[in-house]
């Protein structure tokens, strides 16, 4: 079985860094988006297991991302 795959989408660059390097030490295999435009499209081409969004960020909020943004059901941490 292959190790869970999970995106992380988060504005602050320090922050997604420390969750990817984080996750990916715990055995997830990690990609990260810095804004909602890069997770749709992030979206597009790879199939996640779970979401890690920020709430807040600029432009378009988390809670604004996962109202429009077909994320197909996946658990979402916030």
């Amino acid at each position: 079985m292959s190790e869970p795959h999970i995106l992380v989408i988060d504005d602050d660059e320090r922050l997604r860094n420390l969750l990817h390097e984080y996750l990916s030490r715990q055995g997830f295999h990690v990609i990260s988006a810095a804004d909602t435009q890069q997770a749709r499209e992030k979206l597009t081409w790879f199939q996640f297991d779970a979401l890690v969004l920020d709430r807040m960020m600029p432009g378009e909020t988390g809670i604004e991302f996962m109202q429009q943004a077909d994320h197909r059901g996946l658990p979402v941490l916030m």
